[in-house]
């Protein structure tokens, strides 16, 4: 299998820094805006339309969230593109083992406006993968295995297209969602279990999910019956009593309850119908259950089948849990 094909705007961004870094806030997002206007037009538009399909407004999103805080991390930022650089070629395969898929993907490296530490898209007509420094560095460092989880994560939602024979950017839809995140999550516990309780930079993270899962059940349902922002659930800078990311959590554990009986595969080509029956028909019975059980389901096969042993690729199962880790872009409500 060749090496991944990379597309690194990481040292054009140092560059374009150690110019702009001593400059206004303002000004500095403008300059970013001009500089990928000429140079990375497809990955400014991507992000750009982004934040439009929510209808917020991108420079001010850049100016108060995100540029304020890139000099700071800027260390950070230059661990975690080392360690992606070094881990990528390993990862994808590993992944790829695992899934069972060998079609070609592209990934960018950049420091971008804040759409996701990971974004399972297309660039220059091929798959790919967008990995998002800026927002990667609020939580990781390099050293807790992020960008192997990254990988798989996102990968894993290009499986599930490819399987599907669809591509989807973002799907109005809060069973949709909470199975398009729990199908992509529980492929990248599955991959990396020994780093995914440090998920969310958190060490806390998977064992508060574990003791609230009945909760976090109740709580997805009573905000998707009220029709509020599923936001706190997803978006890494939301919060559900201190934890991000507990839809992540709790979208894995929706689908590995149904590997009990289907293949990963089956799962990822279930009707939207069924997918969204299934969906509440689970929160329901988390609900009524209460915590995670200790005695966990089965472990996939790297033929992402149901097995009674741990899978000879990835090994013994852990429990844990970014991608989108934000694996993804600006997460919409409901």
């Amino acid at each position: 299998m060749p090496e991944p094909s990379v597309v690194d705007a990481f040292p054009a961004f140092e560059r374009f820094w150690n110019k702009v870094a001593g400059e206004p806030v303002r000004q500095q997002v403008e300059l970013w805006d001009r500089e990928f206007r000429v140079r990375w037009p497809e990955l400014r538009e991507k992000q750009i339309d982004c934040y439009r399909a929510e209808g917020v407004d991108w420079a001010t999103v850049a100016r108060t969230r995100v540029f304020p805080f890139l000099e700071a991390r800027l260390a950070r930022m230059r661990a975690l593109h080392t360690d992606l650089l070094r881990s990528l070629p390993r990862a994808l395969a590993r992944t790829r083992q695992v899934l069972g898929v060998r079609f070609p993907v592209r990934f960018v490296i950049h420091v971008g406006i804040g759409c996701g530490a990971g974004w399972a898209t297309t660039y220059g007509g091929r798959p790919a993968c967008l990995l998002g420094l800026e927002n990667a560095a609020e939580c990781h460092d390099g050293g807790d295995g992020w960008s192997r989880r990254i990988v798989a994560h996102e990968v894993a939602h290009l499986a599930h297209q490819h399987w599907r024979g669809e591509v989807w950017e973002e799907v109005p839809d809060p069973w949709w969602k909470l199975y398009e995140e729990g199908f992509a999550t529980l492929c990248e516990r599955e991959v990396e279990p020994g780093t995914f309780p440090f998920r969310t930079g958190n060490a806390d993270w998977l064992r508060w999910c574990d003791g609230h899962r009945g909760w976090l059940a109740q709580r997805y349902l009573r905000d998707v019956r009220t029709r509020r922002s599923l936001r706190p659930f997803f978006g890494s800078w939301y919060r559900i009593r201190g934890q991000t990311e507990a839809g992540y959590y709790l979208g894995s554990e929706v689908i590995r309850e149904w590997t009990g009986e289907l293949t990963l595969r089956e799962v990822a080509v279930l009707s939207r119908p069924a997918i969204r029956r299934r969906v509440r028909a689970t929160l329901v019975r988390f609900a009524e259950l209460g915590a995670a059980p200790r005695s966990r389901s089965p472990s996939l096969d790297a033929t992402g089948g149901a097995s009674r042993h741990p899978s000879p690729v990835v090994g013994q199962t852990h429990r844990k849990v970014p991608s989108r880790s934000r694996t993804g872009r600006p997460p919409s409500g409901t």
